[in-house]
């Protein structure tokens, strides 16, 4: 095995698009399991949790979290929900990921974004 294989970031490699009505379309990617992590550590503040992992998670545009802050602030309540499902779904957690051993991957909860 080669240990710089395991060390090669490949989370940009599962991309996806999500189409926003009246906005366009944008690319997601997978989270890292260190940036998914770090979002689990903000969960007792939403706006915060949603703010890094979409900032995170968008490659195009990409976006800062204070962007992101902003977007929240600009949009329809469940704009941002579409792509947070998207980003959760690629990672492999949340309701939308397939049935795994991941906590929240289909129990009910959005343990993710």
């Amino acid at each position: 095995m080669d240990k710089q294989a395991l060390l090669t970031p490949r989370v940009t490699a599962t991309t996806d698009t999500v189409d926003i009505e009246g906005v366009g379309t944008v690319t997601v990617r997978a989270l890292s399991r260190w940036e998914m992590i770090h979002v689990f550590k903000l969960e007792s503040n939403r706006h915060k949790q949603e703010q890094a992992a979409l900032s995170f998670g968008m490659v195009d545009p990409a976006m800062t979290e204070d962007d992101v802050a902003a977007w929240q602030k600009a949009a329809p309540a469940m704009e941002l929900e579409a792509v947070a499902r998207k980003i959760n779904e690629l990672s492999g957690i949340g309701k939308d990921a397939a049935k795994s051993d991941v906590p929240g991957d289909g129990d009910g909860s959005d343990a993710g974004v």
